[in-house]
């Protein structure tokens, strides 16, 4: 077309061209085992005694086909290399700043990218060895290993200091409650409501049967906010809760706390509370301003 001719114009415009991409045989099989069993496969070239992650269907040094030579490998690794995201675009799967890092699986002999949480940005390092953390909810992507965390036994210390918290720090504690749980808690709290203690009454309530006391699965904060984060040493100035659904016996309930701000003035931290049963449902959610340790030598 001439546009220099008066009888044509241009209309400016956008087109939109959705796809999809195909993982192929080999990744669709590494995909289905994180979504189906929570496995990690590689694959091996038998010739050379390379293990690959993610899976390749030929050997890079001896350009053997290695298609199905699958092996089972560990959901531990070591940290080989990272970087820190700090800038956002529409597809990084969480909020920046964050840590990308390639993790070599125990057994492979090639790295992974992916996500590691857990540890404050300024203390990442290679070397570091991590677990993966599987997603509760499958995506069928990649992202089916939600993330890594740190994988090193802890040593007896304090806490994180004021200066040494960042927000985005996050930690997590997991405990079946049980009907032993209930009746223990009911004799500390001295909360005898036969919603709790007696399944006929409870069967006349909206649950239909017997719940623990919305405190139990609260209570479960507390190993978080005094041992893990910030850990040994804080004092906790205030913590509120909304319950969003019951506990019932037999929930897997799991505690996180996340560092969401840091007032400078008065050196404390404000963190938000979440409690999740098994089904990955949200049981309560709330916020926590503690008073991290003081600055002191870190080995007891």
């Amino acid at each position: 077309m001439d546009s220099a001719k008066e009888d044509c114009f241009i209309v400016e415009g956008k087109l939109a061209l959705p796809y999809q991409y195909f993982a192929g045989r080999t990744g669709s099989r590494f995909l289905i085992s994180l979504r189906d069993k929570k496995k990690i496969l590689g694959l091996q070239c038998k010739k050379c005694n390379k293990v690959y992650v993610p899976p390749r269907t030929v050997c890079e040094h001896c350009f053997s086909n290695i298609s199905e030579n699958w092996v089972e490998l560990k959901n531990t690794g070591i940290v080989t290399g990272f970087t820190v995201i700090r800038y956002e675009e529409p597809h990084q799967p969480v909020k920046p700043p964050y840590i990308l890092a390639l993790v070599k699986i125990d057994g492979s002999d090639t790295p992974i990218a992916h996500i590691v949480k857990g540890i404050p940005l300024s203390k990442m390092r290679t070397g570091l060895k991590v677990k993966a953390v599987f997603a509760k909810k499958s995506t069928s992507t990649i992202m089916d290993i939600d993330h890594f965390r740190p994988d090193e036994k802890p040593r007896f210390e304090l806490g994180f200091t004021y200066d040494e918290l960042e927000v985005g720090m996050s930690a997590s504690f997991t405990k079946t409650i049980s009907e032993t749980d209930v009746y223990l808690f009911a004799g500390i709290s001295g909360d005898f409501n036969p919603m709790h203690l007696n399944e006929e009454f409870a069967k006349t309530t909206p649950f239909g049967t017997r719940i623990a006391h919305g405190a139990l699965p609260q209570s479960l904060i507390a190993p978080v906010l005094g041992m893990k984060l910030p850990g040994l040493g804080t004092v906790a100035l205030e913590i509120t809760c909304r319950f969003k659904a019951p506990t019932y016996f037999g929930d897997t309930i799991t505690a996180t706390g996340e560092i969401s701000e840091k007032i400078e003035n008065k050196r404390w931290v404000r963190m938000t509370l979440s409690w999740t049963n098994q089904k990955g449902e949200i049981v309560a959610e709330g916020s926590a301003l503690v008073m991290p340790p003081a600055p002191m030598p870190k080995e007891m």
